[in-house]
Formats: C-alpha cells, structure tokens, sequence
C-alpha cells in the first residue's frame, strides 16, 4: 500500500510538466517545476516534525535492535532506515534548490546521482516505513521484547500506512517525478551537460561528497559506534581537544570561502541555500509537534537554535535586516558557546547530544560570516548594526519574560542561560552571588521569580562584546580587502605578462613595446581615478615631452599634477589609458620604464643613518651601475653640488639643501633617459637653485628629458623650452614659453588660463 502511495504522487507529479512539455509552453513548465520543489520542502519539512525521534534514541540504546536481520534483504533495518532518510534528505533538497537555479553541476547531479538516490528510496523503503514508524515497535524494544517478536513488527509495520509513512512515500514519487521530468526534457531538448574537463569532474565530486555529508543526522555517530568509553568533557573547559575543535570552527569559513570564491554569485547563492536548508533539516530531526506543544521549553529560542531556521529565510528571501541581527548577535552567541559549553561532562563524546550541540554552533558562527565574505550581502553598516542591537533587546526581553513566565508554571525553562545557572557558574563565585540576587512574586498561585541585576548585567555585558565583534569585523573586512586587492593585482600582473609578450612577439622582454619611440614621454588618454572618490583626479590626458627637453608642469594645489608624475614613475596604478617613457609602457613594463627614469618628490625619505655616499651607492646598486660609472657621476655631481666635505658624513647632520641635493644626485647617478622632478627647489637658497639649474640644463643638453614641476613661475620662464598648464585633472595648454613670452610674460598667461580664459592646446 505504501509503494501504491509513492508511484501516485509520482503520476500526479508528474502530469503537469508532461502536458507543458508536450505543448511547448515554457512559462507555465517553469511555475510547475518551482511549485513542485516547493511542495517537496513542505513535505519533507511537515516530515521532519511528525517524525518519531523517540525511536531514534531507542535504536541507539538497544543494541539487539541495530544487530536485527531484516529478511528480504539480509541487513540491519536500522542501519537502512537511517541511510533511506539520510540519503532522502540530501535528495529532497538538492532538488528544491535545482527548482530555482540553473547551472553545469546542478544539472549533472540531478541527471547522474539523483536516479542512485531515487534508488535507494524505493529499496530501503520499508525498513524506513517499518522501523521509523512500526506500530508498537517502541514499546517491543522497552519491554525487552525477543528478537523473533520485533522482526514480526517489522515486517508487519510497512503494510501498515501510517502519516509518516506517507509522507516518505510522497516525498520519494516527488524526488522520482522531478528525476524522469530532468531527464526527459535533457534528451528531448538535446542539453545534456557533459563533463567538459577535470575542473567540472572536480566540482561535481566535491558536492556529492559535501553535499551528502552536510546531511548526515547527529545521531549516526552514536549508531554507528556505540557510546564511547571517553566523556564529553574532552572537548570541554578550553583543553587540548576542545581547543581543536573551536581551531577547526574558526578555519572551516576559510577553507570554504577559497573553495568558491571564484564562482558566480548564483552558484555561490545556490550552494548556500542547499547547505541552509540542509542544516535547519538536519536540526529538525530532533524535533516533534507533539514534543513542542507538550514541552514549551523545547521551542527553538536560543540564538543558535534561531541561526538555523533565520539562516535559510535570509537567503531565499534576501531579508536584510533579519541577516544582519543573526550576523551581529547570533556569530558571537554561538562563539560563546562554544568556548563554554553547556552539556553534561559525563555524555559520551559520540551521543548525539554532542554533535547536535557542535554542528549548530559551527554553523551559527561561519555561516553568517561567510556569507557576507562571498557577498551574498554587503559588508554591514554602523546604521545597520545599530538594528541589530534593536533586535537583540526584543528578543531579549521576549527569551526572558518567557522564562519567568515558564518556571512559574513549573517548566525548566533557560533560554538564553537567562534564568539558569550555567553563565554564572562558568564565570566564579562573584557572578553566582550576583546571580542569587532576585525578586521573587506571586500571581494566581505561581511563583515567579526575577533577578534584574544579574539579567541586566548579562544585557549590558552582551552589548559591549556586540560592539567589540564590530571591531574585529572591521579588521576583517580590511584584511579582506587587502587579500582582494593582491589577487586582483596579480591576475593583472598575469594579463599585462600575457598582453606584452604578444605585442613583443619574438622580441625580448628588455625591448620597448614601442621600438621607435626614441627619447620621449607619452600620455595617451591617460586618467586617474582614487577607489574612494567617485570623480576624476586627471581625465583624458594627452601629452607628448621629447628628449633634449626641458619641461614646464604647472597648475594650482589639487590640479593633478602629482598624480601624473606618480603614475609615471608607478607608485600608484593608472586607471585608464597609457603612459610609455622611451617606448616602454610603464603599465606592463613597470620595471624597465623605472630603469630609465630618475624622479626626485615633493617630500623625500632618505636613510639619515648612512653617508651621502653610502646611499648614492645604494641606489646605484639597485640599478646594477658599474663601480667605474657610479665613482665617476658620483665625483662629477659632488663637485657641482659642491658637498666634498660633508658627502662621507652621516646624512642626519645635512641641512635641507643638503638632502635635497643627495636625493637629486641619487635620482641621476644611473643617468636616466627620464628625469622628472616634483617641488625641487623649495627651500634652497639662491646657489643651491643654480647649482640645480645648471644640472637640469647639462643634464637636457645630453638630449634626455627634464620634466620639472613648480610653483616658481620665474624659475619655469628662465629654463623650460616647454610647458604643459593643468587645472582640476584637465589639461588647457601645451605651448613653447618663446611663444607665449610673444603675447605676455608668462606668469600673466599663467594666471589667464586658470582663471578661466582658455584656448585650444
């Protein structure tokens, strides 16, 4: 009677899609694959709460049973039962998720391993009907009935049909229908997804393997092995295992998150889901209607008993708020539980009491974090964590009225450890003291009992840890970002490798990509956005500076000046556009562009503990500069800068113009093709800006490029051959100075052009 039940769900599942395959009509297909899915989940989850679990705890206390042959196929019922359910959960959920996601894995599992799973459904069957829910097998195992008396109960259980049963029946015709319907419009509409490579071999193995271990029961542990001879509290009172344990919690997020921090925010959305739900599946085992309505103290109101039912809401639904209170309150709640365990130190270390205990404070503390670590939600806001403390205190004084209001008709409610001692005994005496101070009263004959100082105390402490999990947040978000912004750099390390060396060809990598460029410096297009500014610090630049000249760069503070030259020289990478300097691209030739570029900044850093020789030397070797080049520059520029005295001396005892000076020698002593200098003559008396001059001309005269930018217009006028004038990242004019010296001094035009008189470049 029970497999007549499953092969009629199996046809009246089955006849909708049917029909819209036949006529064609994809819309209404879809709806009818999405509403059976969901009623699947109604199913599996009215299931999972009209389940017997007492029958569970049975089965582990009575060894006969576990050791019973089940004629028909010469195994233990149990062990069949437990692998029927098990294996039904990780298909019923799997293909609910596969009703509302479409991609390669998802479909392979439901076209390969969803037929193995139908399988075991209808094989395993009747142990599931006959030991799950056989009339009066419970009562046979408590009487200390014979063996010959339970075989006969379960034989006869599965021709019995009970709601359970039922429910089993119609959830594996469900399973079945949606199987055949996946493969009928795969072979119809010729889309079977083969593997196409190692990788997708990879991912399918891993989410059978994952996605079947995520629904394992609690109990299989105990009934596999029995209660074992070492106590709970191994993984207890932070020693060497329970110290494992929490190690393993805090790297499980991690490892997860690089298994699939590279796939589609739909894939990624789709695996969450699935494990979600699994996990709130896996949590209901334990539970009963009848159990809830008997025993209030059995509802699921501790936060992390919440986790497991708010988790799966949060991602089909995208209820943000409700994600961010269960990110806020419930990560750091299961982090204190699991640091102060609350289970008896004589359970056995494989009762099930002890997984349910890890397995839902695991998953209460990494799941939240790695969902918004995989994006599946923005990282919270100040605002939002303040809903969350908001959150928190309703259901606070929700968890705690309850128990004042339980105790008092007798129930030993502890939500929260609101009303218990478990907190304040982990904690010493002085918290037990403050504990044992209440305010007792009576209504209608019941005692009720309040201790406001310990519960407050609890709030106010709870709160400030709330607001120190913000912090750590923040430092996990930075060390996030900066994780993120060395992978994207490398990848575009890898790009750029590949993009130069076919532009190269058969080239050398030393070679210029532009081979015919000669001396110069190049803007094409060049701009520049900060990641924290939504507008344009330079945009659209274009601009062309050849050897033997000398270079005017001006415009005001802020006008872009600075973050041309050091995107030239690489300090900061270029947004869009390219900069070349003698051919070389300074974006995918970073480092050969630096090699024949000297820069000399606005504000200089020098190792004041060595010698000016000591440091020119230095910075020669890390340009490799031949000893004989490098003594001879050196002695050349020491002459000019007139420092024969002081260049053996440490360079704390400089003063400015001396430093100055060094930093400009260090900039030369490779003799760059480029020499680009930012502000160099600030605060140097009138001989050290003609010694700096004179260098800026010799240095020209070689037919190298002196790109030099200051405020001193005088300066630009005397030396420059050519200027460049820049205003709010744009540039308004590149001119030779004898042709504007034609019109008006230069200072005058200056001023001209960043007041707002343009004229065309």
């Amino acid at each position: 009677m029970n497999y007549v039940i499953m092969a009629g769900a199996f046809i009246i599942a089955a006849i909708g899609p049917t029909v819209c395959i036949l006529k064609k009509n994809g819309k209404v297909e879809s709806a009818f694959i999405k509403g059976l899915s969901i009623a699947l989940f109604c199913v599996y989850f009215i299931h999972c709460f009209t389940y017997d679990s007492n029958l569970i705890h049975m089965t582990l206390k009575e060894k006969v049973y576990s050791t019973l042959v089940y004629p028909p196929y010469g195994a233990s019922p149990a062990v069949m039962a437990y692998l029927g359910e098990w294996f039904a959960l990780a298909a019923a959920m799997a293909m609910v998720v596969r009703g509302f996601f479409e991609n390669a894995t998802l479909k392979r599992i439901a076209l390969f391993v969803m037929p193995v799973y139908c399988v075991i459904n209808v094989v395993f069957a009747p142990s599931v009907v006959s030991v799950s829910m056989g009339a009066g097998l419970a009562e046979a195992i408590a009487a200390g009935g014979s063996q010959e008396t339970i075989s006969e109960i379960i034989r006869n259980g599965f021709n019995t049909v009970t709601v359970s049963s039922a429910e089993y029946m119609v959830e594996s015709g469900l399973i079945l229908a949606l199987t055949v319907y996946y493969w009928a419009t795969a072979i119809i509409r010729k889309d079977i997804p083969l593997f196409d490579g190692w990788r997708s071999v990879m991912a399918f193995v891993a989410c059978i393997v994952f996605g079947t271990l995520a629904a394992m029961p609690n109990y299989w542990w105990q009934f596999l092995f029995g209660a074992s001879n070492r106590g709970a509290s191994a993984i207890k009172s932070f020693r060497l295992y329970h110290r494992f344990i929490i190690y393993g919690g805090i790297l499980l997020p991690i490892i997860a998150y690089f298994a699939v921090r590279h796939k589609e925010s739909d894939v990624i959305r789709c695996l969450l889901i699935y494990f979600t739900l699994t996990a709130m599946f896996v949590y209901c085992y334990t539970q009963n209607f009848a159990d809830l309505i008997k025993n209030p103290t059995s509802w699921p109101l501790h936060l992390c008993n919440t986790a497991m039912f708010l988790l799966p809401i949060c991602l089909v639904f995208k209820t943000k708020k409700l994600f961010y209170f269960t990110y806020f309150i419930n990560v750091y709640g299961a982090l204190m539980a699991m640091l102060m365990p609350n289970y008896s130190d004589t359970t056995s270390i494989t009762a099930d009491s002890i997984f349910r205990f890890w397995y839902n404070h695991y998953y209460a503390f990494y799941m939240p974090l790695l969902i918004v670590a995989l994006k599946q939600f923005e990282r919270p806001t100040k605002k939002q964590f303040r809903y969350s403390i908001v959150g928190f205190c309703m259901y606070f004084v929700l968890v705690m009225v309850l128990n004042v209001v339980l105790r008092g008709f007798g129930y030993d409610s502890d939500y929260f450890f609101l009303a218990g001692d478990h907190i304040a005994s982990t904690l010493g005496n002085w918290a037990e003291n403050i504990y044992d101070l209440n305010i007792t009263f009576d209504i209608g004959g019941h005692t009720f009992m309040l201790r406001p100082l310990y519960q407050g105390l609890f709030f106010l402490i709870y709160i400030a840890i709330g607001f120190g999990m913000w912090f750590i947040y923040e430092l996990g978000f930075s060390l996030a970002d900066a994780h993120g912004a060395l992978v994207e750099k490398r990848k575009k390390i890898k790009l750029d490798q590949y993009a130069l060396m076919s532009a190269l060809g058969e080239r050398s990598i030393e070679e210029p990509m532009n081979d015919k460029a000669g001396v110069k410096l190049e803007l094409k297009h060049f701009s520049k956005k900060y990641s924290t500014s939504k507008q344009y610090a330079v945009k659209d630049a274009n601009l062309e500076v050849h050897g033997g000249e000398i270079f005017g760069f001006l415009g005001p503070n802020g006008a872009g000046k600075s973050t041309i030259i050091k995107s030239i020289v690489g300090i900061q990478p270029i947004t869009e556009g390219a900069i070349e300097v003698c051919g070389y691209d300074c974006e995918k030739q970073p480092v050969q562009a630096k090699r024949i570029i000297g820069y000399v900044p606005d504000h200089y850093a020098l190792y004041e503990k060595l010698t000016g020789r000591e440091y020119i030397n230095y910075i020669a070797d890390i340009y490799d500069v031949s000893e004989a080049a490098r003594n001879e520059r050196i002695e050349k520029y020491v002459k000019m800068f007139e420092l024969q005295g002081s260049i053996d001396n440490p360079i704390k005892t400089y003063s400015h113009g001396m430093k100055q000076k060094i930093t400009i020698m260090a900039a030369l002593v490779h003799d760059p093709k480029l020499w680009i200098l930012d502000e160099p003559l600030t605060g140097l008396d009138p001989n050290s800006i003609y010694q700096v001059k004179e260098c800026m001309k010799e240095h020209a005269a070689r037919g190298n490029i002196v790109f030099f930018s200051s405020h001193i217009i005088d300066v630009v006028e005397r030396i420059c051959d050519r200027i460049t004038i820049i205003k709010k990242g744009q540039i308004l004019v590149t001119r030779d100075v004898a042709d504007i010296e034609k019109e008006c001094p230069l200072e005058d035009y200056y001023l001209k052009m960043i007041n707002g008189e343009n004229e065309s470049k």
